[in-house]
């Protein structure tokens, strides 16, 4: 009878790893298809071009305030090109300076007007410039744009036709935070 028993779990334990086995290899099957990339046709020299080509049609939009979970607040400016956002500039909200990517400063009030915080950007685009570029998760060109050496925003580059991209969520967090 032990021996029975023994046989019988020890058979359903095998299929048990068998159905592990199928899932996760089904699960995997998916996310490959899910997650596509398409290799660049154009070199990242090309990618840059594309990018310097674009700084002197740049324009501010109008600038917006996020508010974090903590209550922090977020003034930033979209760079709009053609009547598209295609990134975005990050301001101190209590100074009104500009901020190099990933720095961040915390304020719970916004000092800076935003009617300021247009205008310091469109003062600052004719002095950006194209720098490093890195390839994005879909083949498109990732182009950091810089201010005095410091990364300030980035402009991303269809890795097929030049062209430069929408940016989705910058144009999310506008469309939201804008009135009308």
């Amino acid at each position: 009878m032990k021996k029975r028993v023994g046989s019988v779990l020890l058979a359903a334990g095998l299929v048990v790893v068998a159905i592990g086995l199928v899932t996760t290899l089904v699960v995997t099957k998916h996310r490959k298809e899910k997650d596509f990339y398409v290799k660049p046709t154009i070199t990242a020299e090309q990618a840059i071009s594309a990018a310097k080509a674009a700084l002197p049609k740049l324009a501010a939009g109008k600038s917006f305030v996020k508010t974090g979970k903590k209550g922090e607040k977020k003034l930033e400016v979209p760079l709009v090109l053609d009547g598209k956002i295609v990134s975005r500039v990050r301001l101190n909200p209590a100074t009104g300076e500009i901020l190099p990517e990933g720095q961040e400063a915390p304020a719970y009030e916004v000092s800076a007007s935003q009617e300021q915080a247009v205008k310091i950007v469109q003062q600052a685009i004719p002095n950006l410039e194209a720098a490093s570029v890195k390839l994005g998760k879909h083949g498109e060109w990732k182009v950091d744009l810089t201010l005095k050496k410091a990364v300030v925003a980035g402009i991303s580059v269809h890795g097929g036709d030049a062209s430069i991209l929408l940016d989705g969520k910058a144009s999310r967090d506008a469309s939201r935070l804008l009135p009308g």
